[in-house]
């Protein structure tokens, strides 16, 4: 392995977070080969709670490779949204007259 390689969360190569992508990039294997590696791990008795935390742990521990990307729970959060983190526009409606929903209560009817 090359001493100028870092681990990183992959922000190409994710399905959660992103962490079995960068550790894929890392060692140079196959990101498919490192999944499925992982969930027989997962699914394993005695180790599988060990590998359910330790994801849980390098997600937080391990930085992204692209700078100012937000914290995990960001990225995990529009993965499941499918949208961007960086989409906050709010729609503007022009020319529209509001009517209080409750004003035919009070006329009786």
């Amino acid at each position: 392995m090359n001493s100028h390689k870092k681990l990183r969360r992959s922000s190409t190569n994710r399905v959660i977070s992103g962490v079995l992508g960068g550790i894929s990039e890392y060692l140079d294997w196959n990101a498919v080969l490192v999944r499925i590696l992982y969930v027989v791990l997962a699914f394993t008795p005695g180790i599988n709670v060990v590998a359910i935390i330790g994801y849980i742990i390098m997600m937080f521990a391990i930085p992204s490779d692209t700078p100012g990307s937000g914290s995990a729970f960001d990225q995990f959060k529009t993965t499941l949204s499918g949208g961007t983190s960086n989409d906050k526009s709010r729609k503007v409606i022009h020319n529209v007259e509001e009517k209080d929903v409750h004003d035919d209560k009070k006329r009786g009817q």
